[in-house]
């Protein structure tokens, strides 16, 4: 169950910061308007779920091969024994933002993200060979179709009756705009990637920094929202502090020809939070992939198998994260320094 100490109030705020944050000069008293609250009520309900850990952080969520980045998600076959000195070495990386241990025959699961200009299979080599040069497995995005980490922390059978009850709509799984790397570009990047301070007006304390307008720092983030770069401005949620234990990656062996229409199906469902076509090995035959979340691991699996259902595959494994190594927001332009061109 839901975290039982939560007030309705904040079950719906929480549902609406995950959907979209406002981008606006006093974006708190915006949404307290939503709720009819003032923006001190607002600003001291998250104040206070960050205090519980249930809420991350709220800041941009970049589309990171829009700015050049190159990402994957990686498996490794890890004897139990080593696993910890191996995650801990992965870890090291500064473009390692999730690691999850998923018993399988590949056992080590991480995402990995690399700067424009690198080679992202040289990094991932390099990497695992020093981790101790256990076989390994690169499995890219080769489609996207769903990408929205949205948890509804409304509990059955509560009345849909505010603002964040409004349907979600899914945001773009790729840009149609193109990231600028000119130094002032990658600060801002840098700046709204951080959490927002918990001010009446937290973007003009973002633009006082970065010496702009807030009216023009405003204008920037709403068009690559627009165009893409900007997955969502959104609020990330502890899902296992929200009440959500159970996170599975489900995986099918698809025929080619059924890809996308299996794809498209389950990125329909709410359940699925994100949704992929990787590449399939002799060793690993996978080659849809579906996260979902839920209270429990027996409805995690209830979901899979009714996905499994919806898309008329049998072939598949629900991979559930049993302990989690590394899970952080990852820092674009770790590399950069102020004053530095690019």
């Amino acid at each position: 169950m839901i975290d039982v100490h939560l007030e309705r109030f904040d079950r719906l705020l929480l549902n609406k910061l995950q959907q979209s944050f406002p981008l606006v000069s006093e974006p708190f008293k915006q949404i307290g308007e939503e709720f009819n609250v003032g923006s001190e009520q607002v600003m001291e309900r998250i104040a206070f779920l960050k205090e519980r850990q249930i809420l991350r952080q709220i800041s941009a969520i970049f589309n990171t091969s829009a700015l050049g980045y190159t990402s994957s998600l990686v498996a490794v076959s890890v004897p139990d024994e080593s696993i910890e000195t191996v995650a801990q070495a992965i870890n090291a990386y500064p473009g390692v933002s999730h690691n999850y241990l998923r018993p399988a025959n590949f056992n080590l699961w991480f995402t990995i993200a690399v700067p424009p200009g690198y080679d992202i299979e040289h990094v991932v080599r390099k990497l695992v060979k020093s981790a101790g040069d256990f076989p390994f497995l690169i499995l890219p995005a080769l489609k996207k179709y769903k990408l929205a980490m949205v948890l509804d922390m409304i509990d059955d059978g509560d009345p849909y009756d505010s603002p964040s009850s409004k349907a979600f709509k899914p945001p773009l799984v790729s840009s149609s705009g193109l990231f600028n790397l000119a130094r002032d570009h990658i600060r801002i990047v840098r700046c709204v990637q951080e959490d927002l301070p918990l001010v009446e007006k937290p973007f003009k304390n973002c633009a006082e920094r970065l010496n702009i307008d807030e009216s023009t720092l405003l204008d920037i983030l709403k068009s690559w929202l627009k165009a893409g770069i900007i997955r969502r401005f959104a609020a990330l949620l502890n899902h296992r502090e929200a009440g959500f234990m159970a996170n599975g990656m489900v995986v099918w062996t698809c025929p080619d020809e059924q890809i996308d229409s299996a794809g498209t199906k389950l990125a329909s469902f709410p359940e699925v939070s994100h949704c992929y076509h990787r590449p399939a090995y002799p060793q690993w035959p996978y080659n849809l992939y579906a996260m979902v979340h839920s209270k429990t691991f027996e409805k995690c699996e209830n979901i899979a198998k009714n996905l499994s259902q919806a898309i008329n595959l049998s072939d598949y494994k629900v991979l559930f994260s049993v302990h989690e190594f590394k899970k952080i927001r990852l820092k674009l332009f770790w590399d950069y320094h102020e004053g530095e061109e690019k």
